[in-house]
């Protein structure tokens, strides 16, 4: 199945949602020892603005353990930084200063990025099985790029974190480490029902550093 076609579709059947609910379970360890555990509930009414969070969390780096519960109601049409829009633009921001795949700046740059993101297409892999489309990706190559063109990885880690998460943070060094390691290697995959919505999302990293992340989507 051509797989433009069903990222156009997805896309475009996400854009036309009102509600959405997810899930997100993500689990990360050094070596024997877990370092984050976090569970993150989100419900969002495009239409209303209405939005509720829950997070659950606990963290131990190096020792230091932190934990942290939170249940939050706010609508996105009276606080414009909280909601699926902020995140959107703070995806946009950490691209612009150094989470994107290629420098920016000059044509060489945008050529660049276009290579990039021609490439990472064309190593998406699609399979059928029982009425779902699996989408695949191995996240080696684009982890080696993040690296090659942006060397202050590490500092611009040091500036983000998770919404909620607080004090928290200062697991990032597990995060950069994670990605900056030469052994680097994780594998994405989305799964994509016959509606093509977007049923859940997987991220596989192994080795002396481990990482699995999953994300639910309900309709």
């Amino acid at each position: 199945m051509n797989r433009i076609k069903i990222l156009y579709d997805v896309f475009k059947t996400m854009q036309e949602k009102e509600e959405f609910n997810v899930k997100i379970k993500l689990d990360a360890a050094k070596g024997e020892t877990k370092v984050l555990s976090l569970s993150k509930e989100l419900s969002t009414n495009t239409t209303t603005g209405e939005c509720k969070a829950k997070i659950n969390s606990e963290f131990d780096c190096d020792g230091k353990k932190a934990k942290h519960e939170s249940n939050t109601e706010f609508n996105m049409k009276d606080c414009g930084h909280h909601g699926f829009h902020h995140h959107i633009g703070k995806m946009a921001h950490m691209d612009h200063h150094g989470i994107g795949c290629c420098e920016h700046k000059g044509i060489k740059g945008k050529l660049s990025k276009i290579t990039f993101i021609l490439n990472t297409l064309n190593n998406l892999k699609v399979e059928e099985k029982d009425e779902i489309s699996i989408l695949s990706l191995n996240l080696k190559d684009i982890i080696s790029e993040i690296k090659n063109h942006h060397k202050d990885l590490g500092e611009t880690h040091k500036n983000f974190h998770f919404e909620g998460m607080g004090e928290q943070h200062k697991c990032h060094d597990f995060m950069k480490e994670l990605l900056c390691s030469e052994n680097s290697n994780a594998d994405l995959n989305v799964y994509v029902n016959k509606n093509n919505e977007v049923e859940k999302i997987e991220v596989t990293a192994k080795g002396e550093n481990s990482l699995n992340a999953l994300v639910n989507f309900s309709w």
